[in-house]
This record gives structure tokens, sequence and C-alpha cells, in this order.
């Protein structure tokens, strides 16, 4: 790939990261998206609309936890461990590299990127905008909770109890709540009850506005100024 530079230490005993050159990125400013929403609110979905319709690199954070569990690595049976043990938790470094590897593979031929399923803590957000490059909206898709549990017991054919599916789509709710919480005003909160047709319609027409009049910022911290001032002007 011609992306790996050198090693620097993470946070993993025994582990390095590699260091990635993100200029492929950067230099071609294209829109980057996370798209959110609890389990049932039609993420996946409007993922893969938007990559087919705006030809978005639709990606997909929990495929590529499961494809890189699959190698026989130190990063891969970490990740491994992690999935089949509720008390492990993946490193955010290790989520934000397997990012920007998929990122740099896609970026020679895609008009832009859909993360899907990011961010799930303010630290993993912080990273990405630290490491990688700003974000240019965060589509939160937003569902009444009968709806989004009546969809996952459709999709998992009725093997999912509906108290189970309540508890991760509370669980999920907090977590976006958390990772987004210092980008509020990059967030479009779309609801998601109607068909997807029209969500989607929502959604293209949302993100076209934000990158029309979008403008970048490096460093986590400028956020607090940057909504500091907006509160300042809409309060003239």
């Amino acid at each position: 790939m011609g992306a790996f530079l050198s090693c620097i230490e993470d946070q993993v005993p025994s582990m390095q990261r590699l260091r990635y050159d993100m200029t492929p990125i950067k230099s071609k400013y294209l829109p980057i998206i996370w798209l959110v929403g609890p389990p049932g609110s039609g993420r996946n979905t409007q993922g893969k609309m938007l990559s087919e319709n705006l030809e978005f690199s639709h990606i997909k954070v929990a495929d590529l936890l499961r494809e890189e569990a699959d190698n026989d690595t130190d990063r891969g049976r970490l990740i491994n461990e992690a999935l089949h043990h509720r008390s492990k938790k993946i490193p955010d470094s290790i989520v934000i590299d397997l990012i920007k590897e998929e990122m740099l593979r896609n970026s020679v031929n895609c008009k832009g990127y859909i993360i899907n399923n990011f961010p799930r803590n303010s630290k993993q957000a912080a990273l990405f905008i630290k490491e990688i490059d700003d974000v240019d909206a965060i589509i939160y898709l937003s569902c009444d909770v009968p709806v989004m549990v009546r969809r996952k017991k459709i999709k998992s054919e009725g093997r999912l109890d509906e108290e189970v599916i309540k508890k991760s789509i509370t669980s999920y709710m907090k977590e976006i709540k958390e990772g987004t919480s210092k980008y509020g005003s990059k967030i479009e909160k779309i609801r998601a009850n109607e068909d997807a047709n029209e969500v989607y319609t929502k959604i293209e027409a949302a993100i076209s506005v934000r990158i029309s009049t979008r403008t970048r910022i490096s460093n986590e911290a400028d956020y607090a100024q940057s909504q500091e001032n907006e509160s300042v002007v809409s309060s003239v």
C-alpha cells in the first residue's frame, strides 16, 4: 500500500501501531460522513444506498473487525479474543487503523466515505480527527423504539427476544451520545421511521448542503471554539 512509514507504540502491551501516510485522503478533500443509528434504524440499508448512488466508499466498521479477526496475526488474535469475550475491549487505536487502511485502499476510485457504525465513543472520534481528517457530517438516524424492535425481530426471524433488542438499542444510543457529544455542529438528525427511499432522500439532501458549505477542522479542541463562535453569532 505504501502507507506504512514506521511504528509507534500503542497502549496494547507487546503491540505496536503502524504509522500511515494519510496524504492521499487529505489531498483529495473527499467528503467524510459518519453514519450512526441504533439497531433497526436502517443504518446498513442507508449506507448501501449512499454508496451506490453517490459512489462513496461504504466502510462498515463491524465487517472490518470480523475480517481482521480471521487473520493469524497479533492484531487479528486480539480482535478475535475480544469479539468472543465481552469483558475484553478492542483498543480504539486498532479500530482507527483498520479504518485508515480501508480508506487508503479505496482512495483512488471513490468520491467520498461513509463510515458506518462510527464512532462508538469519544476517543474514537478524537483519534479519527487527529490522525485521519475532519468529518463533514454525522448522520444520526433517529427512529421510534417499537419500529426498531419490529424491524430487528423480522430480520432475525423472531430469534431475538424483544427485551434483548431494547437493551441493545438503549446501549447504542448512550454510545452515540457519548461519542458525538463534542461535535453537535456536525450532526444531522434524520427521522428514519419512514420508507427507506424517503429516508434516503432526506439524508442525501442533508449531505449535499453540508458538502457545499463545508469547512474542515484539524484539531478536536477547535470544535469547542467553533461551537462557541456559533453561539455568539446566534445570540446577536
